[in-house]
């Protein structure tokens, strides 16, 4: 197969994690339109500053593929040699599917979504903010792939006016498609718990939880403000810690639950079970992670188990997380876009 992956060349972990599982699979059968610079091994200084999460996890990773360049050039005489064509950052690029669809097939092109909004585009939650030309463009044509799927009403931005008794009758759109984020197969390190000396890592998302552990560096959603400047570092103290906090940020689904995971840390996911079962991360359920909803629920849930119990919740982490690799997730994704949005099952997802 050979994959066009069109994009605006910035942050975004749901884009950048497809791309890398994508490129490894297919190697220079997938055509990165701009080069997507910041997934290219070296990782500048100046690249990583500007990056999310001090560039760590998903960066530089890749080997350059120089004769790209000559794909990347007039990049549109050549759509028809496209088995597939992928629109990322569908809120910046609306008019390039507006552009396409003219001369592409239906089952051609395919859209990611990576905001933080439940809402689809262009139905943004604060309000008309976009060209109003960008509601006409024709992306209910096509596959929508979004993490943040919740439904009832969310999908147009109903939520702001209709009360949840009648959200729920609202429908989720027909092209929706469920994805996650997803990590890089040599990010993840086997460590049992026998080197495993801290509890937590020094990082820790839950406000309430980092105030009670000693030591515990809590910064807000979107903070700028990181404790550790080196990658090793950051991976070093995770996988020094039997248990990792995480709960929902800007979004449910977050990078921070899948590098937990890659570093064998058991996660304690706050409030997981209010999360809408069509929304990522999926595959979490109290078989593989400690759900919790205080400070003092996690502590007797932590102190309760035995080391037997940790060891069999630990196993079952990596489970999932070998689930949830950039291969694995590029994989799902061709074969998702093989199949109509009907076929798939957004129950059997989640409890996958």
């Amino acid at each position: 197969m050979k994959v066009l992956f069109l994009h605006e060349n910035r942050p975004d972990y749901l884009a950048e994690s497809l791309f890398h599982g994508l490129r490894t699979i297919l190697g220079q059968d997938c055509v990165d339109v701009p080069r997507f610079d910041s997934m290219y091994a070296p990782l500048t200084p100046r690249i990583k500053s500007k990056v999310r999460g001090q560039g760590f996890t998903l960066y530089g990773l890749l080997d350059d593929i120089p004769q790209l360049a000559e794909e990347r050039f007039f990049w549109r005489k050549d759509l028809a040699s496209y088995d597939l064509i992928v629109i990322a950052h569908i809120w910046e690029q609306w008019a390039t599917v507006w552009d396409l669809s003219r001369v592409v097939r239906t089952e051609q092109m395919v859209l990611l979504d990576g905001y933080d909004t439940t809402a689809f585009f262009p139905y943004w939650p604060t309000g008309l903010r976009r060209n109003p030309w960008s509601y006409f463009a024709p992306v209910s044509r096509y596959k929508y792939f979004k993490r943040e799927l919740v439904g009832e009403g969310h999908s147009h931005a109903l939520d702001r006016f209709l009360p949840k008794a009648l959200r729920r009758w609202v429908p989720m759109p027909r092209n929706a498609m469920p994805i996650s984020f997803s990590i890089p197969q040599e990010k993840i390190s086997r460590n049992g718990v026998a080197k495993r000396t801290r509890l937590f890592p020094t990082h820790i998302v839950d406000e309430e939880v980092a105030a009670e552990v000693q030591g515990g560096f809590f910064s807000s959603t979107g903070s700028d403000n990181h404790f550790f400047t080196e990658e090793d570092d950051y991976y070093a103290d995770l996988r020094s810690a039997r248990f990792g906090v995480t709960l929902k940020r800007a979004g449910w689904d977050c990078l921070r639950h899948y590098e937990l995971a890659a570093s064998g840390c058991v996660l304690c996911f706050r409030d997981l079970d209010k999360k809408p079962a069509t929304c990522a991360p999926h595959g979490l359920n109290e078989s593989n992670c400690i759900i919790y909803h205080d400070y003092k629920e996690l502590k007797d849930r932590i102190s309760s188990l035995t080391t037997q119990e940790y060891v069999a919740l630990q196993e079952k982490t990596y489970e999932w997380i070998e689930s949830n690799t950039t291969v694995t997730r590029a994989s799902q994704f061709l074969n998702d876009c093989r199949e109509s949005p009907a076929a798939i099952d957004f129950q059997a997802s989640e409890q996958a």
